[in-house]
């Protein structure tokens, strides 16, 4: 996808061809992919100097452009018939294969011959080559330039999130021992699901034989479909590859939707840059970076595989929702690529269609009050949301919550709990409304534009804002009202933030407007650092130190929290009183506000790029990953396994997130963690003061059948284990708490040692 930078977001504004030799427009056309091929050779040296193989860059790089953008890209154009840039038309029409290619995988691996899957792109490709009507949609053209400038600007923050990834992520995740031996918690998590969908569907939960897979699978089954085609290892997928090509979507789809609403690339670029490096504004220096909400995209794009990739496809989605909006359903078949994607959506990050459901309704009241009057194709869009929302949770989620519950306030109380003075949770019962005020007014200053004043009211563009800004609601209220054991409620707010972007950048322009052009770059400079001298100053003259309950009190904590935004505030309106009338001074207020975020930009730019500390004490033995591939090399994919290792080893309680054997394996284990399950889940009464990690497994008399065969051998057991839940394999860690006894040699053939792991296949 860092091709599809290189395709256009560099090119030269204006039209091609107006005046001059050839070779000036060619000149310009070279000159113009410059930006996009910087990206790609900083991509390929950032996974290089990683340990990347340059053989699996090259596969990947021939599979995400042959099987995906090519056809992906032909449909979009033939489909849509809207006229984008070349490297928008890219960048959404990657978004649109990519979807296909799910389509197509779930076919061809539900029939038994999963490296088919690659040949769905063939009957796309013959056909605008073979049929003349669509053969025009080869080039792109008549389509608008992305200014040369704009490119530079998307093509840097692309590779700032590619170096960043490179010195946070990629540092702590080798694609060896030792370098993956200390994952983050979710990395083997994902890994085994890309192993499920290599070799089942539908899907399971592979740690937990049998259990339904209650979980947005659909970024597995591309990985998987990768692996089958290219044969990289989900490992090198996961951890190197597969976020580029959605990275690179994000990136070029926020400025392109921002430029469809206010026909400034300026707008867009600005949106891009504010939603990947600020964060809301943070007066306490005792309060750790995710107090407010998840940080910027660099920051959790490689742990969440399934927030990037729903995001790519929403950027596709976003434009054709704009372009219903502008009236340009009467082509009616631009749903079918509406519907498509939002399919795909369903099962690759359902969270953004309540949300979307959310803005449409939001747009629906709003042009009822304006006009009494609703438009046939909002409607029809609507339908079609909320029928999709109800196909990902009845249908991809069979029904089942995964832990997400109506639970007001409970961001505010966790947020409380990560204080140095746990104990205030139970001891200030206000607290959560406090922490919930100033979440709001912490977001309100971040995205203050949204309160500035609009190009052309009533217009479509106008309606386009309406619609993300709805959206923006949604996710607060999800936030706010919405709990979830793993803090999943944020993601709402993850999936809404450049959206909400493009609304606050957009009606911060449409303040600096009436404002000269020679005094717009002096005014923006003074507000903007005027606001970061204001928080700046709060910083330094406050205490560094948490609270402490024993001075403060509960009417203390509260005044102590709250005093610093409601004194900035206060300032905010006395400001506001005093200018808002006069236009340009409207626009000073709102890029003073802005400027609060400044220095959290700062912190959180320079902590991006600073390289990680990579962890001494290993998680996952030394031989470990070796003997789970052996197990896989040796064994068919429907093979069971049983273990004794339940637990992660680096925890003091039983953390029951402990997933590598079923990672490294590909195959479904009858017990080994149970953490993320549903039934897990669900079985949590209080998601603020209990472990979805440290809850003990729900089948006890399973689990005891399960590490008997291992503690205490007997005939029977190794039989029962085979013939009721169809174990094969045995895999022994004789590092773990649970032992194994030295008997078991008599019941199973011990097929691989090595180290302190052992695997046993039961015969007989």
């Amino acid at each position: 996808m860092t091709a599809a930078i290189a395709a256009g977001p560099g090119t030269t504004a204006g039209a091609e061809g107006t005046g001059g030799p050839y070779r000036h427009r060619a000149a310009r056309r070279w000159l113009g992919a410059a930006p996009g091929v910087v990206a790609v050779v900083v991509t390929a040296q950032t996974l290089v100097a990683n340990g990347t193989p340059p053989k699996d860059i090259a596969l990947f790089a021939a599979y995400v452009a042959l099987v995906l953008t090519l056809p992906g890209t032909l449909l979009w154009r033939a489909l849509t018939r809207l006229s984008l840039p070349t490297a928008v038309d890219l960048a959404a029409g990657t978004a649109l294969g990519y979807a296909l290619e799910i389509f197509t995988y779930m076919a061809a691996r539900a029939a038994g011959l999963p490296r088919l899957a690659v040949l769905g792109a063939v009957p796309v490709v013959v056909a605008f080559l073979a049929v003349p009507r669509l053969r025009r949609h080869w080039r792109s053209r008549g389509a608008p330039r992305v200014p040369f400038l704009y490119g530079c600007a998307m093509s840097a923050v692309y590779c700032y999130l590619v170096v960043s990834s490179g010195l946070a992520f990629f540092r702590r995740h080798g694609l060896s021992w030792p370098g993956d031996a200390v994952p983050y918690v979710d990395m083997p998590f994902h890994i085994s699901l890309v192993g499920e969908l290599r070799n089942h569907m539908p899907p399971t939960v592979p740690q937990v034989a049998g259990e339904p897979l209650s979980y947005h699978w659909f970024v597995y089954a591309d990985m998987a479909a990768t692996s089958w085609a290219t044969g990289i290892e989900a490992q090198t997928l996961l951890y190197r590859l597969s976020m580029l090509p959605m990275l690179a979507i994000f990136v070029v789809l926020v400025p392109a939707t921002a430029f469809m609403i206010t026909r400034s690339w300026l707008a867009g670029v600005l949106a891009l840059a504010a939603a990947h490096l600020l964060t809301p504004p943070n007066p306490y220096a005792w309060l750790i970076g995710s107090t407010f909400g998840f940080g910027p995209l660099n920051a959790w794009a490689w742990l969440s595989p399934t927030q990037v990739f729903g995001a790519a496809l929403f950027g596709a989605l976003g434009l054709l929702v704009i372009s219903l909006l502008r009236g340009e359903g009467r082509n009616k078949v631009i749903f079918v690529p509406v519907t498509v994607l939002l399919v795909a959506l369903s099962g690759a990050k359902a969270t953004y269609l309540p949300l979307l459901l959310a803005g449409i309704c939001l747009l629906v009241a709003v042009d009822w009050v304006r006009s009494r009057r609703v438009e046939r194709d909002l409607l029809l869009l609507g339908a079609i949301t909320l029928a999709t929302l109800a196909f990902a949770q009845f249908v991809v989620f069979g029904g089942a919550s995964q832990g997400m519950r109506l639970w007001p306030f409970s961001t505010a109380v966790r947020q409380v709990g990560t204080w140095p003075t746990k104990s205030l949770i139970d001891e200030l019962p206000l607290s959560p409304a406090v922490v919930s005020a100033t979440l709001l007014l912490a977001w309100a200053a971040l995205w203050v534009g949204v309160f500035g004043p609009r190009r052309d009211p009533g217009s479509g563009p106008d309606r386009a804002l309406t619609l993300f800004l709805g959206l923006g609601l949604g996710s607060l209220g999800a936030v706010l009202f919405l709990g979830h054991p793993g803090m999943s409620q944020l993601y709402f707010l993850t999936a809404a933030k450049p959206y909400l972007w493009i609304v606050a950048v957009a009606g911060v322009l449409a303040a600096l407007d009436p404002v000269s052009r020679r005094l717009r770059p002096p005014l923006v400079v003074a507000a903007i650092a005027a606001g970061a001298a204001v928080l700046h100053l709060f910083r330094t003259a406050g205490d560094t130190s948490a609270p402490q309950l024993a001075v403060l009190g509960d009417t203390g904590l509260s005044k102590a929290f709250v005093l610093p935004y409601g004194v900035l505030a206060l300032l905010v309106i006395v400001v506001a009183l005093a200018l808002w009338r006069v236009p340009w001074r409207r626009a000073a207020v709102l890029l003073l506000v802005t400027g609060f975020s400044a220095p959290s930009a700062i912190m959180s730019v320079t902590g991006a790029l600073t390289p990680a500390d990579v962890p001494a004490v290993p998680e996952i033995p030394w031989e470990g990953i070796e003997a789970a591939r052996w197990v896989r090399d040796h064994s068919d994919p429907g093979d069971v396994l049983a273990t004794n290792a339940h637990c992660r080893s680096n925890a003091r309680k039983c953390d029951s997130r402990h997933f590598w054997i079923s990672a490294y394996a590909e195959r479904r284990v009858l017990i080994e963690g149970w953490g993320y399950t549903a039934k897990n889940l669900a079985a949590l009464e209080d998601v603020n003061r209990q472990s979805m990690a440290t809850r003990p497994f729900w089948d006890l008399s399973l689990l005891a059948a399960n590490d008997a065969v291992f503690t205490a051998p007997t005939e029977q057991a190794v039989r029962s284990l085979k013939e009721r839940y169809g174990v094969r394999w045995l895999v022994a860690d004789r590092g773990r708490k649970i032992p194994v006894a030295p008997e078991l040699d008599d019941f199973a053939t011990l097929r691989y040692a090595k180290g302190t792991i052992a695997v046993y296949e039961i015969t007989g």
